[in-house]
């Protein structure tokens, strides 16, 4: 899981595979969208849109947005990814994760992290 705060680029990269050859493909329909879970109710935080595709790479596409400052934190945020198989026309899914975290995590005080001390000992 990758960690993320407030006001920073969030960025998912998604490789679309051909489920009968297991090869990279380029799909047709490239989009994602983002959730979030409130209790039992789904959010949606960015509603389909479009993935950018990777010049020079087959099947490789990614998308980047802005974290708001009014996102909630410590919730896990999905990424879905969608496409349509460009010969047989079936919809492949692929999906990314991520938790939107305090600043303080990723400056607290102490050398560790979010304020944590790190101690390594040996077994």
């Amino acid at each position: 899981m990758r960690f993320f705060k407030r006001g920073e680029i969030a960025d998912s990269k998604f490789t679309f595979l051909d489920l009968t050859t297991g090869e990279p493909i380029d799909v047709n329909n490239a989009q994602y969208n983002i959730t979030y879970f409130d209790g039992p109710t789904e959010v949606e935080v960015v509603t389909w849109a479009p993935l950018i595709k990777i010049a020079g790479k087959i099947g490789e596409y990614m998308c980047y947005w802005e974290i708001p400052g009014t996102m909630p934190e410590n919730e896990t945020y999905f990424v879905t990814a969608t496409g349509i198989h460009p010969v047989d026309g079936t919809k492949t899914n692929t999906e990314d994760f991520y938790r939107v975290l305090p600043a303080s995590f990723f400056s607290g005080g102490g050398g560790g992290a979010g304020g944590l001390v790190i101690k390594f000992t040996k077994p």
